[in-house]
């Protein structure tokens, strides 16, 4: 992409962090001192700006393909890919297209007895379970062969769906609806209960630490289920995750970059960001990702015939 790029030593790229450019001019950190987030993303980026001590204000945008499009913004930060007609309105103005990367993922996960023996659960019986109703409902368990079986306990973590806007609008009710949920205080509690409860079914926020529980499919509209991995979560066939994208404003001929801007950059090309991706209830990217990255990047040649779509 640029020759900035093409320059990082073999080391730098080991461990998917920039080189350190001199600046072209000192106009580029004054022209790039605000990102464009969603709302629910601030206190995470708020926190890894913190983590550097960088001088960028954190902007809430619900529209980011205009915010960055409009306003001269160092990146913004999406729960969609841009739309056709939004990367051609940023191309008429700019005369190169966004630089788009993947960035993390939000995830939830369903978690059942380990001696429970549904393998799958669908959008439909998760949003009868855990949602908003107008009068209690009962909501039985299935196995492989669609025989009914016990009726679902439904147990999830008080209050950590702040960063997950699509499924805590599931499960958010108003003073004229009930839900069966029951809450406790933190995941080990969650899990404990499941364990104990051979009827338990719960949800949480998805991190690697989950990965030695049953953890059930999700089977979505189309009837096709899904298992919750990083694959399936990137390549947006997982139903309960939204895939963050990065969108960059990189002229193609511009040969430096700030340090805002090398620092961002390199959160898509390594795990370094894990620990404060997982506080926040996000995961880090998986190798495929961060080599797509990389490849958007020309850093180096594809890998993977096709890679994410």
């Amino acid at each position: 992409m640029t020759k900035t790029f093409k320059a990082l030593s073999a080391t730098a790229l080991s461990c998917g962090m920039m080189a350190s450019p001199l600046l072209s001019a000192e106009t580029l950190d004054a022209q790039h001192s605000k990102v464009a987030v969603e709302p629910n993303l601030v206190p995470l980026m708020e926190a890894l700006i913190q983590a550097r001590k960088l001088d960028i204000d954190v902007q809430a945008s619900e529209d980011i393909a205009t915010s960055l499009t409009k306003d001269n913004l160092l990146l913004g930060i999406s729960s969609r890919k841009w739309q056709d007609d939004e990367v051609a309105k940023f191309t008429h103005l700019r005369g190169y297209k966004p630089t788009e990367l993947f960035f993390t993922a939000d995830v939830i996960a369903i978690i059942a007895n380990q001696d429970n023996p549904a393998k799958a659960v669908t959008l439909a019986e998760l949003k009868d379970v855990f949602g908003c109703n107008q009068q209690l409902n009962v909501t039985r368990w299935r196995d492989s062969q669609g025989t009914e079986l016990g009726a679902m306990v439904p147990l999830a973590i008080d209050n950590q769906l702040k960063g997950h806007g699509t499924f805590a609008k599931w499960v958010a009710c108003d003073n004229a609806e009930f839900s069966t949920t029951n809450f406790v205080i933190d995941k080990p509690a969650l899990l404990s209960e499941i364990s104990a409860q051979s009827d338990a079914i719960g949800y949480s926020v998805y991190t690697d630490d989950l990965n030695d529980q049953n953890l059930l499919n999700v089977i979505n509209n189309f009837g096709e289920s899904y298992d919750v991995n990083k694959e399936t979560i990137l390549s947006g066939r997982y139903p309960l995750a939204s895939v963050y994208y990065m969108y960059l404003d990189l002229p193609p001929n511009r040969e430096h970059f700030n340090q805002q801007e090398e620092y961002f950059i390199s959160l898509t090309l390594s795990d370094e960001p894990k620990p404060t991706l997982n506080q926040f209830g996000f995961i880090s990217l998986p190798p495929e990702a961060i080599q797509r990255n990389k490849v958007r990047l020309r850093l180096t040649e594809p890998m993977i015939e096709g890679g994410y779509k």
